[in-house]
């Protein structure tokens, strides 16, 4: 669970529109989303000379409180993933539940050495901290004015 100082709006747009999902994602990205039910999803990412994709399905799209949908990155493995975000209004701001199921997340997590985090939940974490760190810069750039 993670808080953040924002509208619950604000952090359904990071999942789902290219322009807020850049924030974490980065400039080398590209993004097609067809966001519905049914519809898929692909952002390829650009590090050097290496492209990495990662490609799912919406399984629940139900704007600004949940978000449901396939997570697999073909080059890695042939399986997919499933991820669960709810997002809650909570005084001023939102409160989000994220979590991964599925055979390659279980299969990392029985890997990962006790008292330790996986690759996964590092790249998550860095992720969300990217996003907290635009959204409170954007918070007091606001709030200091012209």
């Amino acid at each position: 669970m993670r808080r953040f100082s924002v509208a619950p709006d604000v952090v359904y747009d990071a999942f789902t529109n290219p322009e807020s999902m850049r924030i974490w994602w980065g400039e080398n990205t590209t993004f097609d989303i067809d966001l519905r039910v049914g519809g898929r999803w692909t952002v390829i990412r650009r590090e050097d000379d290496t492209e990495y994709l990662a490609t799912g399905e919406y399984l629940v799209v139900e704007r600004p409180s949940r978000l449901v949908y396939g997570y697999g990155m073909p080059q890695f493995s042939p399986n997919t993933d499933t991820i669960w975000i709810d997002i809650a209004s909570d005084e001023g701001g939102s409160v989000v539940t994220f979590e991964v199921s599925g055979e390659d997340i279980a299969g990392e997590l029985r890997e990962v050495p006790e008292g330790e985090i996986s690759a996964s939940e590092d790249g998550w974490r860095q992720g969300f901290d990217l996003l907290d760190a635009a959204w409170s810069e954007s918070l007091s750039d606001s709030q200091q004015g012209p």
